[in-house]
């Protein structure tokens, strides 16, 4: 069985861009891949992969460096990762969305965030790891009238060295208590990319029922109390009466928020502007919003995972991650697909690996 480039790792080695607040770290991890390397440029962000090392022996301690990607180059990452060039299995990242997203003002490439996707190219033209995950808003697709995902396709296969899947993947429909729908490009150095993953989860009698919202929030003490980032923001009277009074899936003028329905997958967790916004949506039983942490627990976030930050820094941290369940999905297929994995783990397996402990 391969499961390195390098003879002497057990595991696939993975070098992460764009890390955020550590979801597809954290998935990649759990389905047996070697964290070598992380970066991001928000402090919060990486202060948030830092302290989770070594909680679990599945995410161990590795270099976490605080930078625009922009400003790095391959020789910095491979010194920064302890890996030689061709050691670099796993190139995984999201760049920055908000330009693409249909939740923004959709500037595209006019956006400097927009120009991070050209980034991700880059350095995966230069280190050429054997097999990429690239990670973005399900808007990507659309904007300047699909030029920016064709012209991403062309660069991404590096003049045909990597095999592409493109595939647009509904996360509720793999078990996340959450309607997020994100677009993932798979490429595999000189060989066959992964077929498209089947759904697990929906209506469907061949499916397991979707996971909900009400059972992610279930049994949670009260906000302030145990659990890390389980803060709440404080509402005035006038903003606690209007949210009992609304009924399941409406949404409130002012704040912009729905509020959940509790047998239904939760709504998109929006990360709002870089100026603040980003806010959970209200609690399917109490006249509040959710708290960062419930909103982490929505996107698969187990609660030994602890976010850096004031409330806005940890909601836009979960906000614009992928979720971590999801992740170890993708991760264990490409271990199978591409390295040589005995086995996929099952989704059961992955819930228990990663520590999540209010699905079923």
């Amino acid at each position: 069985m391969r499961n390195s480039q390098n003879s002497g790792r057990a595991q696939p080695s993975v070098v992460a861009l764009f890390s955020g607040g550590g979801g597809l770290d954290l998935g990649f991890a759990a389905a047996g891949f070697d964290i070598c390397f992380a970066t991001d440029v928000d402090p919060f962000s990486c202060n948030t992969l830092r302290i989770n090392q070594k909680k679990r022996k599945m995410y161990p301690k590795h270099e976490v460096l605080e930078e625009d990607v922009s400003g790095l180059n391959a020789g910095a990452i491979l010194k920064k990762s302890g890996l030689a060039r061709g050691e670099v299995d796993v190139l995984i990242g999201g760049p920055p969305c908000q330009s693409f997203s249909v939740f923004g003002q959709r500037k595209g490439l006019a956006d400097t965030r927009g120009g991070m996707v050209w980034e991700f190219h880059r350095i995966v033209d230069k280190l050429r790891p054997r097999a990429f995950v690239f990670e973005n808003v399900y808007g990507i697709q659309s904007v300047h009238g699909g030029r920016v995902l064709r012209e991403l396709r062309n660069r991404l296969s590096c003049h045909g060295k990597y095999d592409l899947s493109v595939e647009t993947y509904e996360m509720a429909e793999h078990g996340i208590p959450q309607w997020r729908k994100r677009v993932f490009i798979v490429g595999v150095l000189g060989g066959d990319a992964p077929p498209r993953l089947a759904k697990k989860y929906g209506d469907d009698e061949s499916c397991i029922p979707f996971n909900t919202a009400g059972q992610a929030l279930a049994n949670m003490p009260p906000p302030g109390e145990v659990l890390p980032n389980h803060r709440m923001r404080n509402h005035s009277a006038k903003i606690i009466k209007r949210y009992e009074k609304m009924p399941f899936g409406q949404r409130d003028n002012r704040t912009r928020i729905n509020k959940l329905y509790p047998d239904k997958p939760s709504f998109t967790i929006v990360v709002g502007s870089d100026q603040g916004g980003g806010k959970g949506h209200v609690h399917p039983h109490e006249p509040r919003e959710v708290t960062p942490r419930e909103s982490a627990r929505l996107q698969t976030f187990p609660d030994w995972w602890e976010f850096d930050g004031n409330v806005r820094h940890m909601i836009r941290q979960v906000g614009n991650a992928v979720p971590p369940l999801f992740a170890a999905q993708i991760a264990t297929h490409i271990g199978v697909h591409v390295f040589g994995f005995p086995k996929a783990m099952t989704t059961r397996a992955l819930i228990k690996r990663i520590g999540i402990n209010f699905l079923h």
